[in-house]
């Protein structure tokens, strides 16, 4: 029986990593979407500290989580808990689903990103479930993220959202 912390923990990881991969289904996997997708893809076998901001319906949230082999830990309204979890469960979470969307990807410039040179790749999903715009840099030297930007526009009541995340992957522990 998953608990309520649980079940949000969940949902969080889904979100924060799931914009990754939005807009960028295994179908459409060419081109410069492929680059989006690979770069994502290698998140799942990387230690990571990602800071998220959220702004859901209006109202801002920030969630931090580090990504381990086995565990992940996140803080939400200041306090930490981690969830264990298989690679296979945290690879199927952060697996792409595939679906019939018309997304597409492109290459826009090169551009520092905390002293770091990455490639700033952009990319335009549209499905029956909303749109969704994003911009992901990626880590000329890596191939792994370094910022991600989204927006989601669901439509009607759901709303719009905006969300940016920060990749870190030196050095990367467990909190205290």
């Amino acid at each position: 029986m998953i608990t309520a912390r649980k079940r949000w923990l969940y949902l969080t990881v889904g979100f924060a990593f799931g914009h990754l991969l939005i807009g960028t289904s295994p179908l459409k996997a060419q081109g410069d979407c492929k680059v989006v997708l690979e770069a994502a893809s290698k998140t799942m076998t990387t230690a990571t500290h990602t800071y998220t901001t959220m702004n859901i319906g209006g109202k801002d949230q920030t969630v931090e989580m580090i990504y381990m082999p086995g565990v992940i830990y996140s803080r939400i309204n200041g306090k930490w808990s981690s969830v264990s979890m298989t690679p296979q469960e945290l690879a199927e979470l952060r697996q792409p689903k595939a679906h019939n969307d018309k997304a597409t990807c492109k290459y826009l410039k090169d551009e520092l990103v905390n002293g770091e040179m990455a490639a700033v790749y952009s990319s335009h999903d549209v499905s029956p479930k909303g749109v969704v715009d994003s911009q992901m840099w990626i880590s000329k030297a890596k191939g792994l993220p370094l910022r991600v930007d989204v927006d989601i526009d669901v439509g009607g009541g759901g709303g719009k959202s905006h969300t940016s995340s920060r990749y870190e992957y030196g050095d990367v522990k467990p909190p205290m």
